[in-house]
């Protein structure tokens, strides 16, 4: 009989991660995170080079920043992530819960490594 488990929380930048693929035969292939920011945050504006990512807001609201273009977004919407593409997320006065998945996975610490490339400043 399988019994559930727990991941463990991370805290990257702003973000709270619970990484669900960690562990399984699936974390080489798709990475999929339970993410929270908190309120009145504002992450690093970065890209990953090597994963498409797909964001499912789950709860609260705030914008997601895709390229140039800032995207509001509440529970229940969907936004991709081009790879590539500089983005980041901006929260207001309530959390923000999101899925993410991402392929390639974004971060797998089987394999030790981190597909993100913070944007260069000026």
């Amino acid at each position: 009989m399988t019994s559930p488990t727990r991941p463990e929380s991370e805290r990257n930048d702003v973000f709270d991660v619970l990484q669900v693929a960690r562990g399984t035969e699936l974390e080489d292939i798709v990475g999929a995170d339970v993410v929270g920011v908190e309120p009145h945050s504002t992450s690093q504006i970065h890209r990953h080079n090597l994963a498409e990512t797909v964001l499912f807001i789950l709860a609260g609201s705030g914008t997601v920043r895709v390229g140039e273009q800032d995207v509001p977004v509440r529970e229940g919407d969907r936004v991709l992530i081009p790879k590539g593409t500089y983005h980041g997320v901006r929260t207001g006065a309530e959390t923000l819960r999101f899925l993410s998945v991402q392929s390639p996975p974004i971060l797998n610490r089987a394999r030790d490594t981190l597909d993100l490339e913070p944007l260069a400043e000026e």
